[in-house]
């Protein structure tokens, strides 16, 4: 029987926004009314719809066109999107990057009239450091209000993962918070929100990509000139063109079923719902085994419910894989993978070699070679994605 033996779902929350600057040729942003209510004071945030999937959005100019979060929109070519005054519209997905959980979508109805965010600056510099009032607005599922909910928090840190920057602020977010912005004390958007860190002492929980990281998604629908292009943009749905080749980072997660040390056949498509990490490792491998062991110590911190360990090792035979297993001390589970099906689906382009995969079966981080800080660095990326 195929099985993953562990049950439950790590909820994952995370939340994109962005911004472009309503200047020069563009179509201007509508000015913000009086900042007597959270309406008036965030009237550019949305609340989205798709299938079975609820988030959060922001209008990125006042021609309807909105950024969210790829994972808000699935595959979905639609969604049901209500302003922050209460009116309703259908979204066309125009456009998406899925390595970078980012989706386009185009509100039909009222061009011109939406209200959309302004940009702030997103970088550490003298205007924007650590220390600095941020504000998250959002729909989150426990709230049902028309109007957006917002938390508030300060900028704790701007770290740089997998060459991508981020800030780090101590603001609170929930599940459907996805897709809404990070706000500066002025009013203007500077990060979109991706990642919750579920368990720092800090109070510094929440990850936000900084908006110039999102601004080839824009560039792909409207020219490398924003300024100089109109905003009539209905082209097909369409996926941003990726130099990555599957299965890497943002690819699904290619399924296999592989038996264990225990004779157990194990599908990871069976792990739906919760993370998992996988680990190509073997007996003939500089630094397979600090990493073998240093995975086997995730796997008992972690509670059951929220991520699955699996090392995989390829062209060896049982009972060299036992000895190694029984020599490192490795309680996660060890599959066998004698005729390489799984290396050839993940094409590891070396060991060890590391995927991380999300609780959508996405591909969030892959690292290759030996990691440095093998525990806290793969703790915090899974805390992270």
């Amino acid at each position: 029987m195929n099985s993953c033996s562990r049950s439950g779902r790590l909820i994952l929350i995370m939340a994109v926004g962005f911004f472009i600057a309503c200047t020069g040729s563009l179509a201007s942003c509508i000015a913000l009314p009086g900042l007597d209510s959270i309406y008036k004071r965030y009237p550019f945030v949305i609340r989205i719809v798709a299938g079975d999937k609820m988030g959060s959005g922001v209008m990125v100019n006042n021609s309807g066109y909105a950024l969210t979060s790829w994972h808000v929109v699935g595959d979905d070519k639609t969604a049901h999107v209500t302003t922050s005054d209460g009116a309703e519209y259908t979204g066309n997905v125009l456009a998406v990057d899925r390595s970078k959980d980012l989706a386009l979508i185009r509100v039909m109805g009222g061009a011109g009239e939406f209200a959309c965010a302004k940009p702030g600056n997103s970088i550490e510099s003298d205007d924007f450091q650590i220390g600095d009032a941020i504000t998250i607005a959002g729909y989150p599922a426990y709230a049902d209000s028309i109007s957006p909910t917002v938390s508030r928090g300060f900028v704790c840190a701007f770290p740089t993962i997998e060459s991508v920057s981020f800030i780090q602020a101590s603001a609170q977010v929930y599940p459907g918070s996805s897709g809404g912005p990070m706000i500066n004390r002025f009013g203007e958007v500077i990060g979109i929100v991706n990642g919750k860190y579920t368990n720092s002492s800090t109070g510094c929980t929440t990850f936000a990509t900084a908006v110039d990281e999102a601004s080839n998604l824009m560039h792909l629908v409207y020219g490398a000139d924003n300024e100089k292009t109109s905003y009539t943009y209905t082209t097909p749905v369409k996926q941003v063109p990726a130099s990555r080749i599957c299965p890497n980072v943002g690819c699904k997660a290619p399924g296999f079923s592989l038996p264990g040390l225990d004779g157990e056949q194990v599908a990871i498509e069976a792990c739906k719902g919760r993370k998992v990490l996988l680990v190509f490792s073997g007996s003939n491998c500089a630094g397979c085994s600090q990493i073998a062991q240093c995975v086997s110590q995730i796997y008992e911190a972690w509670p059951e419910d929220q991520l699955e360990v699996m090392v995989i090792v390829s062209g060896e035979s049982d009972v060299v894989i036992r000895k190694w297993a029984a020599a490192n001390g490795i309680k996660c589970k060890v599959l066998l993978d004698t005729e390489g099906q799984a290396a050839d689906l993940y094409r590891p382009a070396a060991k060890p070699a590391a995927y991380f995969i999300d609780t959508y079966g996405k591909i969030k981080i892959k690292k290759i070679g030996i990691l440095d800080n093998c525990s806290q660095e793969i703790d915090t990326l899974l805390r992270l994605y």
